[in-house]
């Protein structure tokens, strides 16, 4: 995947000299462009659907590492009182012990044995099976334990891979930015201002000017409500791919109304769109280049891309979160989808 790039590497292109000349390269442009994009786009939903799965199985290994530690401590507790009480059934001449105790070499042996021990009590014979259910379900956990690890370690080297692969497509889009002269650039921006709305409906009112809110290349996919600690909770914004420190800008016209760094969403701030309660987060961000009640108009940097809070260690993306009339969020991905460039 990575070597194939190579093909969408920008190449250097003469001067356009008129406006159709212009318009024609500016097409060939965007083929290019939509090209990358797809493919990132692509990667961008394989990377969020490997990394739903891996939150997934952590969490299912961390129960499951819950649940073996408590087997374990109940069978010890188990052993302890069955000793205790063959202890004092010995002493009280209530059984045979030599019988038992030298046919068995371990407390887990004697376990096996519990079928000469007719002549104990019921309590007695309950707290033999319970010890050995809970040690058939050790055996059956530390195996499931040794399965998941596997699966585990496999599914990050794909993640790994990946994120390799998106990183590169995304870096071959920038490359390409780059390459672009001034001219071509406003006339790509022009044909997508003309070029329709997509992404189904918004219902949200865009009071002034809405300009995507990463600067560079990126790519996204649809991951409103993906599930997150297990499935207790649901993903409440769209996360945008892109290379570490890209641009962060206003998306619209507002007053940023909060500035803050701490637990899951690392470094982020809150844009509140002018003559409105509406909202915007931005998380995981690498720096922040604004300040709490500072004024900004759409397209004014407010930071960086990063991978700050729990995007530590996976690929650098926007956290992007709409809150229509100061409520509760919304899936954003069709508003972005809407107006990007």
């Amino acid at each position: 995947m990575i070597a194939a790039l190579g093909a969408f590497l920008p190449t250097s292109r003469p001067a356009a000299a008129t406006l159709e000349e212009k318009e024609a390269e500016a097409r060939r442009v965007q083929q290019e462009l939509d090209a990358l994009k797809q493919q990132s786009e692509e990667l961008a939903k394989e990377y969020s659907i490997l990394s739903s799965e891996l939150e997934s199985l952590r969490y299912s290994i961390a129960e499951n590492r819950k649940r073996l530690e408590k087997a374990k401590a109940e069978y010890e507790q188990a052993k302890k009182t069955l000793g205790t009480r063959l202890r004092s059934m010995y002493m009280l001449g209530e059984v045979n012990m030599s019988e038992v105790l030298l046919e068995s070499t371990s407390m887990d042996d004697l376990l096996n044995r519990f079928d000469y021990l007719r002549y104990i009590s019921n309590q007695d014979l309950d707290i033999f099976k319970r010890a050995k259910a809970l040690r058939a379900e050790i055996a059956m956990r530390q195996r499931e334990l040794e399965d998941q690890e596997t699966r585990q370690q496999q599914k990050i080297a794909f993640i790994q891979q990946k994120q390799a692969e998106l990183e590169a497509s995304l870096k071959a889009q920038q490359a390409l930015l780059d390459s672009l002269n001034a001219e071509i650039m406003q006339l790509l921006y022009q044909m997508a201002a003309n070029s329709g709305s997509g992404g189904g409906p918004v219902n949200i009112t865009i009071n002034g000017p809405f300009i995507f809110p990463v600067k560079g290349a990126y790519a996204y996919w649809d991951t409103w409500h993906a599930p997150r600690d297990g499935g207790r909770r649901l993903h409440q914004g769209c996360d945008v791919m892109a290379p570490m420190g890209t641009p962060l800008v206003a998306c619209v016209n507002g007053t940023i109304t909060i500035v803050a760094e701490g637990g899951n969403a690392g470094k982020y701030i809150r844009l509140t769109m002018e003559g409105s309660s509406t909202f915007f987060y931005y998380m995981h961000m690498q720096d922040i280049t604004v300040s709490q009640g500072q004024k900004v108009r759409a397209g004014d940097l407010v930071g960086h891309v990063g991978d700050t809070g729990n995007a530590r260690g996976g690929a650098p993306h926007l956290h992007f979160e709409v809150h229509p009339d100061g409520g509760a969020a919304v899936n954003p991905y069709p508003l972005l989808k809407r107006y990007e460039r």
